[in-house]
This record gives C-alpha cells, structure tokens and sequence, in this order.
C-alpha cells in the first residue's frame, strides 16, 4: 500500500495512483478522487454546532449529511475515560444488499493495521528476541545489497530507504493472482536502488512495514499472522478482527469498499496488492478498536517503559526529529499529546486518534472513499474539547 506524504507526514494509501489532498487525506487520483461537493452538507452542517443542546445531539447534527439508507457510509466512536460516550453505523456495509453499518462490521483499516506490527515489533522486545537496531538484513539475507546500516527502527520509522516497489508488482500480479510479501521481498532482492541512506530522512514507506511483518516472523519463529491472533487479537478478546492475508480469508460482517460513481456508488474492485501485510490488510470493528484502545491505555500488552520507547520521535541524520514513531504520528493539540494515524484503501478509510493523557480516543471507519475522516475527527475532537482543549 504506497503511501505519498504531504507536508505533515501524513500517511496516503497504497500504489502510485494515490495521492493526498490539501487536508492529508488519501484519496485516488482518478477512480476514488473525492467527491466534495456531495459533502457539502457535512460542512454546513457544523454550523449546528454552536446551538446549544447535549454533545450526543451536536454530533448527531454534524453526522447527518452521512445518514443514508442507499449509500455507504461511516462508523464512528468516541471514548471518554475508558467509556464509549457515542457510537453510530451511519449508511450501508454493503449497498446492494441493504445491510446497515453496524459495531460489529468489519472495514479494511489498511495503514491503521501499522500499529499492530509495531506493536509486535515492542512484544518481541519486551521478550529480548528483537533489538530495533539490529540490521535488517541479519534477518532478511535477500535485502543485504541495501547494507548493513538499515536497521530495525529504520523500518519502524519510515527512514530505510527502501525502494518502491508497487506498480511493478501489481503489473506482474503474482503467481496466484495477488501478491505476497515474499513475492515482494523477491522483488526488491534483485530490483529498486535506495532512496536515500537509512536514517538521513523521514518518506513514509509501506514497503518498510511489509518487510518488518518479515522480519517479525523470523524473530519469533512463526507466521506474522499466527503471530497477530496469538498475541494481539486473541489475548484482547478481538473476535471479530482478521488478517486478509490471502484473498480467501473469511471476515465475518465485512463492508464492501466504494468510490463515487456519477450520482451514486461503485464497489471498489479487488487488487493485487490487496493482501500485503505488516502496511495493512488488517480488517476490524468499532467493538474490536474500544478493546484496542483499553488495552493501550492500561499496558495489558506491553509495559508502559516499553510503550514511551516506542513513542519518542525519531532522530534524523541532520540533527533534526521526524513526527512519526512505531506506528503512531506524534503531534501536539494546544498543549495535549495527540496520537493519530489515517489509512485508506480502495474506497475504506480508517482515522485514529488519541489523546492518551486525557483518556479520549476518536475511531472513524468508512467504506466510502469521499468522506475527509482527518478533519470530521477534528470537527468530533473541538465538540468534546472546546476551543481552548478542555475535555
């Protein structure tokens, strides 16, 4: 899932054919480009806001506009204090077949599943069967023509340098007809010179995250997807979360993702690059990410010394600090600490963000490419903080 940056760092979606708006949000550039005026509605609709009236009711006002019983839509989720203070399906899981978005409707969260891998990545170090600054090519002999400075943090950071490697693979569409990531490994042992020396900068890189899920498995002596549902999913009670690792893997109550097609809605069509792993392809529910959520607040699976490792900024070669940690990007809200990561794929959309020293978490899932997550999160944030960041 290639992933452009713009000037924040935010994360874009897989391929070259993706590129990101003015506001940081992915979108395609000719099939999924973003049908604004469609929304105008949700702008407008903010308005309502100001009027006086409980939260609930302000932001069933600001939703409105993604009320629809013929169209996809959006789940949302707010968590206060280790509650969910505001949960709604709004619009359709699948439109052919009318079923409404509900808590339990699984969406493709493509970069959001990034915290996962980086979450293994902290698990193995935890257990000291992984150091973040061992070569990467001690554990990936095929990547040793990239040297023996590319590390492990490298990958976690989005500082290798690595090659892109998307639209070659998606041409050649693999032997089964989609890739994996040993197919990709294969392809960058051979192909693809360094962009840049690892660690001189920050370009985001699923490509970095797709070779960590490999690593991971040869840390831990098993498959990176074994490695999720045993130590993740399991352990949390994540019922409903799977790793579409493959095209044939089941996921129960699985939106289907669409992108704006004249005055209606197309299905997106499968990929081959569909089930890439590491950088994405994990498929999930509001039900399933409130677990996640708790299980991040109280450190039930990592220690909380191993968790602030992972979540300080990363120093680049000149002197200066990326935004971007194990799988978060770091930012500051007034004076709050806020976590967030976007993620988008072939008409899903995924935005997270926290705000872990205040115990509020906003989750927006959709299976629509056309909807600006990044800032309908922000529009949830200012109703719950106010303008001057009191939650």
């Amino acid at each position: 899932m290639p992933e452009p940056r713009d000037d924040q760092g935010r994360s874009p979606e897989r391929g070259r054919s993706i590129s990101v708006d003015p506001k940081g949000q992915r979108s395609a550039r000719s099939r999924f480009a973003p049908g604004t005026a469609r929304l105008s509605a949700l702008a407008a609709s903010f308005l309502l806001v100001s009027c006086t009236g409980d939260l609930r009711e302000r932001l069933d006002a600001l939703l409105a506009p993604l009320r629809s019983d013929r169209a996809p839509g959006v789940a949302v989720m707010v968590i206060r204090d280790g509650a969910v203070v505001y949960s709604a399906g709004l619009g359709l899981a699948d439109v052919e077949r009318g079923i409404p978005i509900g808590p339990r409707t699984a969406f493709d969260i493509a970069s959001v599943s990034k915290q996962f891998t980086a979450m293994l990545a902290m698990i193995l170090r935890q257990e000291d069967r992984l150091d973040y600054d061992t070569p990467v090519a001690r554990f990936l002999p095929d990547l040793s023509r990239f040297g023996e400075t590319m590390t492990v943090r490298h990958l976690l950071t989005h500082t290798s340098g690595l090659p892109d490697y998307y639209d070659a693979l998606a041409r050649a569409g693999g032997p089964r007809g989609f890739v994996s990531n040993h197919d990709a490994l294969a392809y960058l042992a051979r192909q693809g010179d360094a962009v840049f020396p690892p660690g001189e900068r920050f370009q985001y890189s699923d490509v970095g995250y797709e070779m960590l899920a490999l690593v991971l498995e040869k840390a831990a002596g098993e498959p990176f997807g074994d490695l999720l549902r045993r130590r993740i999913f399991e352990p949390l009670g994540m019922r409903d979360t799977r790793l579409r690792d493959r095209p044939d893997v089941p996921v129960p109550n699985r939106a289907r993702g669409y992108a704006p097609l004249g005055q209606g809605f197309a299905p997106s069509p499968d990929h081959p690059l569909d089930c890439l792993v590491g950088s994405g392809a994990v498929n999930t529910t509001l039900d399933d990410l409130y677990r996640w959520d708790q299980a991040l607040a109280a450190d039930r699976l990592v220690r909380r010394a191993t968790l602030d490792e992972a979540l300080r900024p990363m120093r680049l070669g000149d002197g200066t600090q990326s935004d971007y940690a194990f799988g978060w990007f770091l930012k500051r809200d007034l004076w709050h600490r806020r976590l967030e990561h976007p993620g988008t794929w072939l008409g899903y959309q995924a935005f997270i963000v926290r705000y872990p020293d205040d115990r509020f978490t906003v989750v927006l899932l959709a299976n629509r490419s056309d909807v600006d997550l990044a800032l309908l999160s922000d529009r949830i944030v200012r109703l719950y903080a106010g303008p001057f960041g009191t939650f």
